[in-house]
């Protein structure tokens, strides 16, 4: 197994990932048996343990990730999907039962996306969004680049078998960082039973159980998606989450996905440490405000910004850089008003938005002082030069009269005779 660490920037509600720094071997790191795999630290992308993790593989319904992101970055929760004829053509894989002319909101297609893995869904939701599945694939492309996922291609939103599909245990564990950024992803991918109102469904409402059976073995995991076909075998990514500290791991083409899983989030956990620098909603510093009833408001951090630290990572040196702007008053609270970064070395490993931690009012008196304070600057400047001015013109007629005084004793052609 080859061990590496990259080292990557996340945020975007938004991921500013960049990879390329090594790690050492680990004698106890867990010997996983998929053919490709990573675990990496979800706040930073940070990654712990990398097999094979730049190899293209086809990821099956794994791919839902990708289509749930795009779902809730470009539609809403509350949008009516109407389900087209395109579904019937759904022969192969898991479907929640979709119906032409169904009409389910975008909330309950996403239930049947991430826990009953429903292909048909994943259908009704890219046609809602990009017009056609081809378009929608267009997006997932486009947006996969936006995220650094070089080695990853769509076709589809479902994951059915593509030569042309295809990603990366690195790029998948990218992606699904990047749909943590959204609660609504988090609550989803986390709940073993849900139910999902279909109007083709005997009862109208169906119960659907979550296909992610790692999330009965352990406590601490919260997600994410299971995907299988022939092609790609067993694939897995999965989420645990500590204190606060999520790890994301990925496994492709496993014969106990579920083993490789949990042992990388044990090893993980177990083995390296996190080091918070910053918690979303603490201040990091104050930033100066003109005009202000306050001279200055609190920087609050719109995001926790952690290091992780442990075999290969422990000299990182990690260090938080806080940039401010000028601000003048009004100040509202949540307004921005500067950025914190985590940075290693020359990398930034995650950013933060600063916003205002409360209101900060315009103060009159302080605008009627500085404006009296420029009168009187005003004022003083305007003396000063009428009575330099009036010193330059006393000076001159002076000088007029000497040269007079001094000229009506001679004669331009010698010494006048008496």
């Amino acid at each position: 197994m080859k061990w590496a660490a990259a080292t990557a920037a996340v945020g975007a509600a938004v991921c500013l990932f960049c990879a390329g720094i090594p790690i050492a071997r680990a004698a106890d790191a867990p010997a996983v048996q998929a053919a490709s795999a990573v675990l990496i630290d979800a706040d930073t992308g940070v990654v712990l343990i990398d097999k094979s993790m730049h190899e293209r593989r086809p990821i099956a319904s794994t791919t839902k990730v990708m289509t749930a992101l795009l779902a809730l970055e470009h539609g809403k929760l509350s949008d009516w999907v109407t389900v087209s004829p395109s579904v019937l053509s759904l022969e192969r894989g898991s479907n929640v039962g979709l119906q032409p002319s169904d009409v389910a909101t975008m909330d309950d297609l996403l239930k049947s996306l991430l826990l009953a893995s429903g292909n048909d869904a994943a259908v009704a939701i890219a046609e809602h969004l990009g017009g056609s599945v081809q378009r929608f694939a267009g997006m997932m492309n486009a947006r996969a680049a936006e995220l650094g996922a070089a080695d990853t291609h769509f076709v589809n939103p479902h994951g059915l078998y593509d030569p042309n599909h295809y990603s990366s245990a690195y790029d998948l564990g990218l992606i699904t960082a990047a749909a943590f950024a959204h609660p609504r992803f988090a609550e989803l991918v986390a709940s073993k039973v849900v139910e999902v109102s279909l109007p083709s469904a005997p009862e109208g409402v169906v119960q659907l159980i979550n296909h992610n059976r790692l999330l009965w073995r352990a406590d601490f995991v919260d997600g994410v998606k299971t995907g299988f076909v022939k092609e790609s075998g067993h694939c897995l990514i999965a989420s645990g989450s500590k204190k606060g500290w999520r790890l994301i791991a990925v496994v492709l083409d496993s014969p106990d996905m579920y083993a490789d899983a949990k042992a990388l989030l044990d090893y993980g956990f177990t083995t390296f440490q996190r080091q918070v620098y910053a918690r979303a909603g603490d201040a990091v510093g104050r930033s100066a405000v003109r005009s202000g009833t306050h001279s200055s408001v609190p920087a609050v951090a719109e995001r926790t910004l952690a290091c992780v630290t442990g075999p290969g990572l422990t000299d990182a040196g990690c260090r938080l850089v806080v940039s401010m702007e000028k601000l003048s008053a009004p100040v509202a609270k949540g307004a921005p008003v500067g950025e914190a970064r985590l940075v290693s070395g020359a990398h930034t490993l995650a950013a933060s938005s600063l916003v205002a931690g409360e209101d900060v009012a315009r103060s009159w008196m302080k605008i009627i002082g500085t404006w009296l304070l420029w009168l009187v600057v005003i004022a003083a400047l305007f003396v000063l030069s009428v009575r330099t001015g009036a010193k330059i013109v006393k000076a001159r007629r002076l000088r007029r009269r000497l040269l007079a005084a001094q000229g009506g004793g001679t004669h331009p052609g010698g010494p006048r005779q008496g």
